[in-house]
């Protein structure tokens, strides 16, 4: 009985310690994708980061349609800079790198002219660097923006996130 109550008191304790890191979550809209993140703030300045993000398109052309749905998931490092605008706002300016896997899923019809295909389907993947940058503005204790740009192989992306910090 007393080993089980031993466990449960050092689950209990492990369990609240977890739950007051310091945890945070958001959502991002890039020029191409909408995603999610949530990252583990190590100290002020570093922190890991995940993030999942999801983007479509159509091509149709001489009734030729093409459907793609891209998914990226990935981790990065991130690094904040604190800074001063005229010694009255405080802001950081923040560095990122990682890794990030990409899949292309591209669905394809072709009109019922053409005798070999009609339809199919075909995924790719792509594991890539990931690196960025950006600024960070705190609004209040528990919520922030950013601004930033993401360099994934040879695309860019420009990007807006809001942050909840637990």
């Amino acid at each position: 009985m007393k080993r089980i109550l031993a466990a449960v008191l050092l689950t209990t304790v492990t369990f609240a310690q977890c739950m007051a890191a310091p945890l945070y979550t958001g959502i991002q809209i890039g020029d191409k994708s909408v995603g999610a993140l949530i990252g583990f703030q190590i100290d002020k300045r570093y922190a890991i980061e995940g993030h999942y993000s999801r983007s479509d398109s159509n091509i149709s052309h001489a009734g030729v349609t093409v459907d793609t749905a891209t998914t990226g998931l990935g981790v990065t490092g991130n690094a904040r800079f604190p800074m001063k605008l005229n010694d009255v706002l405080p802001y950081f300016l923040f560095a990122k790198a990682g890794w990030e896997r990409t899949t292309n899923n591209e669905t394809y019809t072709v009109p019922n002219t053409s005798a070999l295909l009609s339809s199919g389907r075909i995924t790719s993947h792509k594991n890539q660097f990931i690196f960025g940058g950006g600024a960070e503005y705190e609004f209040t204790k528990n919520i922030s923006g950013r601004m930033g740009v993401d360099l994934l192989g040879k695309d860019k992306s420009i990007n807006l996130a809001v942050l909840y910090k637990f």
